[in-house]
């Protein structure tokens, strides 16, 4: 009797796992803290693509014994390989660009053909970004092939307060 009853149950749920529908277009738009907590990132759309801004940073100011003596100083760009670039503030920097919207065959929605951007390293690489469940975002960032990256998970937030040290 126990297995009938589970069959059944696996029955009636099986519509909706499989035909579950795809995460709208907009799904990705809000405010996004990274997985290792150190920044939040806002998504909006824009002309239907999907750009990103870094918004916060947990350290906005470089420490005092900052090797090239920038100790107090505002986060910069300064890994960027433009020298025009490298002094423009990491807060209010594009993290990723020209994200397209798709359904792919097996129903699944996920944010393609873009690009993100490392300010650790100044490069830009390939991403594609899907939703987890309403309140976690995967991306996925690579060089060349998808299999040759890694996937990170972010939290969705609130609106983040301004930083005090920026008064």
């Amino acid at each position: 009797m126990k297995h009938a009853v589970w069959i059944a149950a696996l029955w009636l749920a099986l519509p909706a796992i499989v035909w579950a529908e795809p995460a709208p277009r907009d799904a990705i738009e809000g405010y996004w803290r990274t997985a290792d907590g150190g920044a939040i990132v806002h998504i909006t759309a824009d002309d239907g693509h999907f750009p990103a801004r870094i918004v916060w940073l947990k350290q906005d100011h470089y420490p005092a014994d900052d090797a090239q003596g920038m100790g107090g100083q505002a986060i910069v760009d300064r890994h960027n390989p433009d020298p025009d670039k490298q002094d423009r503030p990491v807060v209010g920097l594009r993290l990723i660009k020209d994200l397209d919207y798709h359904v792919l065959d097996n129903g699944q929605a996920r944010w393609e053909h873009g690009r993100v951007y490392n300010p650790d390293n100044g490069k830009w690489y390939h991403c594609y970004l899907r939703m987890a469940d309403h309140d976690h975002l995967k991306l996925h960032g690579y060089i060349g092939l998808p299999i040759l990256g890694h996937t990170t998970t972010w939290t969705r937030v609130a609106a983040p307060e301004p930083s005090s040290s920026a008064e």
